[in-house]
């Protein structure tokens, strides 16, 4: 009889990680509320006002998403995308952006559209829109849906 893989389960046990950059403290309360709700205890969320500290935190914790709310500062978004990624360069970026954007555009707006993609972000996604920011996290932690009436 083998063991049970060690990282198999304790990778199930323990919640993802993700960081939340946002000044607003109702958008952390709401995409918390959120994600605590739909992926009940699967997903941990870890909150920083400013970029300046997650990118001092993302120097020592390590997590499996990050969140970044676009209205977070009022440097061009280029050089936040680009802290980030250099801080956390294989952890995904999703973008909490308002209206509809696109993860180019906002790029574009901070960089000029001639410079090199910088982002990578992986997502987009409209600031109140609960369903989005479920589905698109449910996606990129590989979390599954939970099962209708079994």
């Amino acid at each position: 009889m083998r063991p049970p893989s060690l990282a198999y389960s304790v990778e199930r046990r323990v919640p993802a990680s993700c960081l939340l950059i946002s000044p607003a403290v109702e958008l952390a309360n709401s995409v918390y509320g959120t994600l605590e709700r739909e992926l009940v205890s699967r997903v941990w969320v870890w909150h920083e006002p400013a970029v300046e500290p997650a990118v001092r935190v993302l120097g020592v914790c390590r997590f499996r998403l990050i969140l970044l709310d676009m209205a977070t500062t009022d440097v061009l978004p280029g050089s936040v995308l680009r802290a980030l990624k250099e801080a956390a360069p294989e952890t995904p970026l999703v973008l909490l952006a308002l209206g509809a954007a696109t993860a180019l555009g906002i790029e574009r707006a901070g960089l000029g559209a001639a410079r090199l993609r910088l982002s990578g972000a992986a997502a987009v996604v409209p600031r109140g829109d609960a369903a989005a920011l479920v589905r698109v996290v449910r996606q990129i932690l590989a979390t599954p849906a939970p099962s209708r009436g079994s």
